[in-house]
């Protein structure tokens, strides 16, 4: 759980990620930290993408977590991440599903639709590590989060005015992710694995696998190996193990 003291809420920054990376570090371990802000303006999202926010109908906070550096892999701690989050928006009364490897969707009247993603970075000096992981949340519609900035259909977590108070949501998402990442070198993808699975939007959904020059390759998505590899069986029967970077997992037909 974080400290009170250690949570800041800024009305607006380019990036609460950007900024909890690019702190300095002192000689030792600081006191995990969370930033939240009203207002993204240089927010990213995985591989680059932008990602913007407003006041009203979104929300962004991002939790730092610092370590000695003992060479644990945090392979798969995005998906842990997305489990604590969605537990947190469970108890809120908003029910989510989990995208492979760190996006949240609901269902919609034409399916799912996206209305959060995840962003997970890491930063070493010297013999400190600092994990950064940050959420950015559609509160209500016609948030940060629309169909033509994410090329598939965008949705929201509340009704216009169902959304519970913002402090108090934060709060909550910040202690759980910092929960999630301070466990994750103890357990790994582990302690997660049962709920992620219960939460896979993309279990036996056809998927193309984008790779970085544009092209799609045709499969059905099987579900998570232990270490957090998206499976997916080719159209030859054979099983591809794929792991978060390498590849874009839409689901078929989607655009993006």
């Amino acid at each position: 759980m974080i400290d009170p003291a250690r949570f800041e809420r800024v009305e607006r920054i380019d990036s609460t990620n950007s900024e909890l990376m690019r702190r300095p570090f002192g000689d030792r371990p600081a006191p995990a930290c969370a930033l939240a802000t009203d207002r993204q303006e240089g927010g990213r999202g995985r591989n680059g993408r932008p990602w913007l926010g407003d006041a009203q109908r979104s929300l962004a906070v991002s939790v730092a977590v610092e370590r000695p550096v003992d060479g644990a892999s945090m392979l798969g701690l995005p998906l842990a991440v997305g489990v604590a989050i969605a537990d947190v928006l469970a108890a809120h009364g908003a029910a989510v599903r989990l995208k492979w490897p760190n996006d949240l969707h609901v269902d919609g009247p034409d399916g799912l639709a996206k209305v959060g993603g995840i962003l997970v970075e890491a930063r070493q000096q010297g013999a400190l590590a600092r994990v950064v992981a940050g959420v950015g949340l559609n509160l209500a519609p016609s948030g940060a989060l629309t169909a033509e900035r994410v090329g598939q259909p965008a949705g929201a977590l509340f009704a216009a005015d169902g959304a519970p108070p913002r402090e108090r949501l934060e709060r909550a998402l910040a202690d759980a992710i910092a929960d999630a990442i301070e466990g994750f070198p103890r357990g790994g993808l582990r302690p997660w694995l049962d709920r992620w699975r219960a939460l896979d939007a993309l279990d036996g959904a056809p998927v193309d696998l984008v790779r970085a020059d544009g092209a799609r390759d045709p499969g059905v998505a099987r579900g998570v190996d232990d270490d957090g590899a998206l499976r997916v069986e080719r159209t030859d029967g054979r099983i591809e193990r794929v792991l978060s970077g390498e590849v874009s997992v839409r689901r078929r037909g989607s655009a993006g």
